[in-house]
């Protein structure tokens, strides 16, 4: 019984992380010069201090009107807009490099918009999919790409999860590189014998090996490069 318990937890956990990436508004309801609005979340001076250590910083995001709890993680990623852009919503690659993603199938897409089935191998031998749709707007000194879980009727919910939604929120950052917020939120829905906390506890943990995900692929993208040393001084 504890082992069921705890394959549902794994399930609760997959919501949080897998979904790297993206699905929201239209663009044209959104802010067009520079990076969509932040909602608010500024950095402290210790989280800063922390960021421009290279750490990964997480914290939880009040939501009392919902069921389930939303988690972020911020860092930085070392990379162009584009670049960072360009990984971060290249879905048929996701197997390749986000945590617990077996394999993608894109369905529809065009410039702003993609829906996405993604396939989810996780521990003990579980497996789980779900269908996301992802939105991107971008400015002069960001983006964003906002996802939600869509309907998928041919799935039962044993073999899907309840509900998830979330963000990437990328902009330049002042002390250089750029500054990555990925924000989760996740409905577990009905977890028994008191396991709600320990699969919370596993998802927001999972948040960001995302981030550090994302950086491993931009170095790995970046690796051929031959860089040129400056020219001394004088």
């Amino acid at each position: 019984m504890f082992r069921a318990a705890l394959l549902l937890a794994l399930l609760a956990c997959a919501a949080l992380a897998v979904a790297v990436v993206v699905a929201a508004e239209p663009c044209g309801t959104r802010p067009q010069a520079g990076a969509p609005e932040v909602e608010g979340q500024a950095l402290s001076s210790l989280e800063r201090a922390e960021i421009l250590k290279g750490k990964i910083i997480l914290r939880e995001i009040p939501s009392a009107d919902r069921k389930g709890r939303t988690f972020e993680a911020v860092g930085v990623l070392l990379a162009t807009l584009d670049e960072a852009l360009s990984a971060v919503t290249d879905y048929r690659r996701y197997g390749e490099f986000m945590p617990r993603v077996e394999k993608t199938v894109v369905t529809d897409e065009s410039d702003s918009v993609s829906v996405v089935e993604e396939y989810l191998k996780l521990p003990l031998g579980v497996h789980r999919r779900y269908r996301l749709r992802y939105s991107l707007c971008r400015g002069d000194d960001g983006f964003r790409v906002d996802w939600k879980k869509l309907p998928w009727p041919e799935v039962p919910l044993s073999q899907s999860v309840v509900d998830t939604s979330g963000h990437w929120q990328v902009e330049r950052f002042s002390e250089g590189g750029l500054l990555a917020f990925y924000q989760v939120y996740t409905d577990p829905g009905r977890v028994p014998l008191g396991m709600k906390g320990l699969a919370l506890s596993l998802s927001k943990h999972e948040i960001p090996k995302v981030i550090e995900r994302v950086r491993q692929r931009l170095r790995s993208l970046s690796a051929p490069r031959t860089v040129k040393d400056p020219p001394s001084p004088g």
